[in-house]
């Protein structure tokens, strides 16, 4: 994969995941109730995005 589409990519995932989480403890807080913390893809979209950010760095 290229280093920008790894970055994009990544960042999709990170922002994704903040999205849900924000939206769903959005929902819980005001009538009570759980939310999704969407660890997961926010940690595997940042680890992408970082993967990406140093490939193109790297290519010059």
């Amino acid at each position: 994969m290229d280093g920008k589409r790894d970055m994009v990519v990544g960042g999709l995932w990170c922002v994704g995941g903040i999205v849900i989480t924000a939206a769903t403890y959005s929902a819980a807080s005001e009538g009570g109730g759980k939310y999704v913390m969407a660890w997961g893809a926010i940690i595997f979209g940042g680890i992408q995005f970082i993967r990406g950010l140093i490939r193109s760095m790297s290519r010059g």
